[in-house]
């Protein structure tokens, strides 16, 4: 089918599921320049889709409860999508993570009788909490692309057709001059505003902690296009300087310069880890999605490399824990104990060996895609 023009659906509704899918829509493209591209997606994806009917302002709740008070918007946007999928007939649907989202979109698809392959890539956390979505996506789903090796074995055992590509960080380069002088400390507040709403008040506290003790440093905020704008309101009024950045090259100087960082858990969590950049990672659901996961959660820690070595070698405070002496306690450690950040950094090496696919996942993504078409 090289010589024939494909019809593609996409859809992802987080920032690191908007970075896989514009990294995968490039590596297609390159191996096949006649797929077309429609979907769902952010900044990134926007311009390489024909057809763009939602971004990521679009999905802004985070946990149950979150989810719930927005389910009559999210099933209205599934039936849209719906329809326009079996309208289209499009030759090959990918979804990338939110589980909560893709499958009962994929659900509501397969019931109106679509019959095309349909892939998704990143695996829910089925090894964390709600295992048997395991089972109930080997029904719906051709095939799962994954990004941690240990994850096969959850799906396999139900039939699913399941592929290791490894994690996007492989891209990322460690940085070669360790000594060099860094003066900038990056905070990371997440990608989404409800998420940003909840942190910030931290945020906010180790800003202050960092004027009231005159470090003489910077701090740097990468962020997305349709975020910016919130959080240059946050900061228009300290006195420190702070750059707000969405352009990746801008970002990646930036991050050469920096020192430690401030991070809300996930994927940014990750990519500062394999950038060798010590770092407190900080995470708050709301009161009532925390009371209702801690009777579900399998797992002790948040973040995913202490969760792979069973202890915190990256330092984390979540939830209920989450308060300002807590807090202040260990962003001062963080700033002022290098002992403790060169062995967070020599733990957090050790474990990233354990996620290195020894091949770039996005090329290995799109060999999979391709052998459907």
């Amino acid at each position: 089918m090289i010589n024939q023009t494909l019809k593609i659906f996409i859809c992802a509704t987080e920032q690191s599921g908007d970075n896989i899918g514009y990294n995968i829509i490039r590596e297609l493209l390159n191996k096949n320049k006649n797929i077309i591209f429609d979907g769902v997606g952010g900044s990134k994806m926007s311009p390489l889709l024909s057809n763009h009917y939602y971004s990521l302002k679009n999905f802004n709740s985070l946990g149950i409860i979150e989810i719930l008070f927005s389910l009559s918007k999210y099933l209205k946007m599934i039936s849209f999508l719906v329809n326009k999928i079996l309208i289209n007939q499009y030759d090959l649907i990918i979804t990338i993570d939110s589980p909560d989202f893709n499958y009962p979109l994929v659900k509501k698809l397969r019931k109106n009788n679509y019959k095309n392959k349909i892939i998704q890539v990143v695996a829910p956390t089925v090894w964390a909490w709600r295992q048997y979505r395991a089972k109930k996506f080997s029904k719906i789903f051709d095939e799962l692309l994954v990004l941690f090796k240990f994850e096969i074995q959850y799906f396999k055992r139900y039939g699913l057709k399941t592929t290791f590509i490894g994690h996007p960080i492989y891209y990322i380069n460690k940085p070669i001059d360790v000594s060099k002088n860094k003066t900038n400390i990056a905070f990371l507040p997440g990608s989404r505003i409800n998420e940003i709403k909840k942190l910030f008040p931290y945020f906010n506290l180790a800003y202050n902690y960092l004027l009231k003790h005159s470090y003489n440093i910077d701090i740097f905020i990468p962020t997305l296009p349709h975020i910016k704008e919130i959080i240059q309101d946050y900061v228009k009024d300290w006195k420190i300087k702070t750059i707000v950045i969405t352009d990746s090259k801008q970002i990646e100087e930036n991050f050469s310069k920096t020192n430690i960082a401030l991070v809300c858990s996930g994927t940014a969590s990750l990519e500062i880890a394999k950038r060798n950049i010590p770092q407190l990672v900080i995470y708050k659901l709301n009161i009532f999605t925390e009371l209702i996961a801690k009777n579900f959660i399998k797992v002790k820690y948040a973040n995913i490399l202490n969760i792979f070595e069973n202890k915190m070698i990256i330092p984390e405070i979540t939830n209920s824990k989450l308060n300002e002496k807590i807090f202040l306690f260990e962003f001062k450690k963080l700033i002022e104990k290098k002992k403790s950040n060169i062995e967070q950094i020599k733990n957090i090496n050790k474990a990233l060996k354990k996620i290195d696919s020894g091949a770039p996942p996005y090329y290995l993504a799109a060999k999979q895609i391709l052998s459907y078409l």
